[in-house]
């Protein structure tokens, strides 16, 4: 909608009933000028009034969990440096629940302006491969702004298994197939999907509970309810840290920062061991490329800068730059991992 101009509001007024500040009518001219101004006002094209510098009111980032987890934690960090970046307000608006599918419906329907966004994790894509039922369509139905960043999830167990590292743990299970639980903050999630690649790479046989939740699980690995889990790092980390778990191995192609002395799976005898936890920024279909232009433009600023890549390694995530074409293509192949998980380790949720 156009603004309303109240110069030219007050030209469609009757000519007798148009007086100059000093009294005297408009000339021929003045009004001539008032009216080509008035015409020109209507035919101004509709892109014009919605092509002001983006954003231009308050912008809100869907969270679609509760409040405290990594996505969470993704989504204020993004929301307070773009409100510093682009000048305009950021807020963060937690929609929990469907394994993510509310929140994420919720931008999906809404108008392509920018104004709505989503912040989501890996487990956008792997419900894709998961629920047999979407209320969107998970490629169409969204512009793939960017990725921004990325963290390993780490395989934890509890003190008193006697393995001291990934190795020996499997070999462990392999003597006592089927005898040995393990657990999962949730069913789909980046460490339920690994701890099924772990699975097949180690040749044996355990129980996977899913958990509701990373702290529920956590309690249960302390007090011996189960043997160990892979979680993400900012679940997992302060637990180590503290001496109430072990970290036995990470799901990155690298070493962390947030845990250097703990090795990766590569590095322990299973090769190609890679599972991540990413977070992504998404806009309903057919975002204007300018929009996408500009959110691009200042999330690659900010993930480059020290302040994001501080904060969010202390959570084991690395900062990431990509374009929205190099974050489709990765979603992608992420996709073809997680399909062959689920269908191999005949995961399946009833909705």
């Amino acid at each position: 909608m156009r603004e309303r101009n109240p110069a030219a509001d007050r030209m469609s007024l009757p000519i007798d009933g148009m007086r100059c500040a000093h009294g005297r009518r408009p000339t021929l001219v003045a009004l001539a000028v008032a009216a080509l101004a008035t015409a020109m006002s209507g035919l101004l094209p509709a892109g014009d009034a919605s092509a002001q510098a983006y954003p231009s009111r308050t912008v809100r980032i869907v969270v679609p969990f509760a409040p405290g987890g990594a996505v969470d934690f993704v989504g204020r960090l993004l929301a307070e440096r773009l409100t510093a970046t682009l000048g305009q307000q950021f807020i963060v608006e937690n929609r929990p629940g469907g394994f993510g599918t509310i929140g994420s419906e919720l931008v999906a329907k809404s108008a392509p302006d920018g104004h709505l966004l989503l912040v989501q994790a890996s487990v956008h894509v792997i419900n894709a491969a998961l629920l047999p039922k979407l209320p969107y369509d998970t490629w169409a139905d969204f512009t793939h702004i960017t990725r921004v960043s990325e963290g390993p999830t780490v395989l934890i167990v509890n003190n008193a298994i006697p393995a001291k590292d990934a190795r020996e743990f499997a070999a462990l299970i392999r003597k006592r197939p089927g005898l040995i639980n393990t657990g999962t903050e949730s069913i789909g999630s980046a460490g339920h999907l690994a701890m099924e690649l772990f699975r097949n790479a180690s040749g044996s046989r355990f129980e996977i509970i899913n958990y509701k939740g990373a702290g529920p699980a956590l309690i249960d690995i302390q007090g011996g309810h189960i043997a160990g889990m892979f979680g993400t790092m900012i679940a997992t980390r302060p637990q180590v840290l503290a001496g109430k778990v072990r970290a036995l191995g990470v799901t990155a192609a690298k070493r962390s920062a947030a845990l250097p002395e703990v090795p990766t799976m590569i590095e322990q005898g299973f090769p190609a061991f890679e599972m991540y936890s990413w977070h992504g920024v998404y806009g309903p279909a057919n975002l204007p490329k300018e929009v996408v232009g500009t959110l691009t433009g200042a999330l690659s600023k900010i993930m480059q800068g020290p302040e994001a890549r501080e904060r969010l390694s202390t959570q084991g995530f690395e900062p990431i730059v990509s374009t929205s074409q190099q974050f489709l293509e990765f979603q992608k192949k992420e996709f073809v991992l997680y399909e062959r998980l689920i269908r191999e380790g005949k995961i399946r949720i009833e909705q």
